[in-house]
């Protein structure tokens, strides 16, 4: 054989070799060296059944999730709606995980894993606490880095240590979840597809209302009626509009408190095609703003309509003052000369 194809031979070769191992990989399950793993929690593995209330702490800051009467909600939200899901995957994911690899021991490198002090500002590890009615902890982990495709192609694991140890481990699966509200809580409470919104009106405090309307090309937006001589400094400031009125992710919830002395902002409502009808209230001093949601439909709007006042009434929602600036636009701030 030519030396030329024999090292043609050896490089086909050592490329199928590769394909063939990496298949392998990401297809095989991982196991330590040893063959040994152990349930993470075994205690939640077997009596998850008893856990009343969860507490995730992360920097300094602590979350907590409890069942009440057979209802997750968020006790610091005024027992707001938890979401289900989002707690049912952490509970599943918590539940099954099984420690298969040891990683270090030293205090110096839990940094490197995510896995420092969950009580340290800054911290970016979680503790996560399962807790029986009385408060007793049925499983607690704490909890760090995810490692990507750890066993495989898209089987991740993730970095935990137990409280009050430094030794470390891989887990064999994602566990995720921080003390972020946005992790516990569907924040994203009005989410309407601009292309099926037909009009809006807008109604600053103190200002001549508006009105908006869908353009004849069905996707951008246009004044339904323009003043004499005048026409929008910027093609897109109406889309503007609509697009921010268009969904509303929230801060933080409270109940609704009709004695509240914030400055009322104005409203903003608009209507879809299928009829659905959503009015924001909205209220701003400058460094906070609110809004109440106030959503109604017939015929086939109704569901919509119902299923986003299980969401929002009832409640007022923290929103960034720059929602407020967004939606609340003075007509006369966005016109010009028409000869300009």
């Amino acid at each position: 054989m030519k030396p030329r194809n024999f090292a043609t031979l050896l490089v086909v070769a050592v490329i199928s070799l590769a394909v063939a191992i990496s298949a392998y990989v990401t297809t095989q399950p991982w196991t330590v060296s040893n063959g040994k793993s152990e349930a993470m929690l075994p205690t939640l593995k077997t009596s998850g059944d008893k856990v009343a209330s969860i507490e995730i702490e992360q920097g300094g800051k602590v979350l907590k999730l409890t069942n009440q009467d057979g209802k997750w909600i968020i006790p610091s939200q005024e027992n707001y709606p938890a979401n289900v899901d989002a707690i049912r995957t952490l509970m599943v994911s918590a539940s099954q995980a099984s420690l298969v690899e040891r990683k270090t021991a030293r205090k110096d490198r839990l940094a490197l894993l995510g896995l420092t002090d969950p009580k340290q500002s800054g911290s970016t590890a979680r503790l996560i606490r399962f807790l029986d009615a009385g408060g007793a902890p049925v499983g607690e982990i704490i909890v760090g880095n995810k490692k990507n495709d750890a066993f495989g192609a898209s089987k991740s694991g993730t970095y935990v240590r137990r409280p009050g140890e430094t030794q470390t481990w891989l887990a064999d699966r994602a566990i995720d979840g921080s003390a972020q509200l946005k992790d516990w809580a569907k924040t994203r409470v009005v989410d309407v597809p601009t292309d099926t919104i037909k009009t809006a009106s807008i109604e600053v405090a103190g200002e001549p209302a508006y009105t908006i309307e869908r353009d004849a090309d069905g996707k951008s937006f246009k004044l339904s009626q323009m003043p004499a001589g005048k026409k929008l400094k910027y093609v897109n400031s109406v889309d503007e509009i609509i697009e921010s009125a268009s969904y509303v992710d929230f801060l933080n919830v409270r109940k609704a408190n009709p004695s509240d002395t914030m400055k009322t902002a104005g409203k903003a409502t608009f209507e879809t095609d299928k009829g659905l009808k959503v009015e924001l209230d909205l209220k701003s001093d400058g460094k906070q703003a609110w809004v109440s949601i106030i959503p109604t439909g017939q015929g086939d709007a109704k569901k919509d309509a119902d299923a986003m006042s299980a969401l929002v009434s009832g409640w007022e929602f923290e929103i960034p003052p720059a929602k407020v600036t967004s939606l609340m636009k003075k007509q006369a701030d966005m016109l010009e000369d028409a000869g300009s």
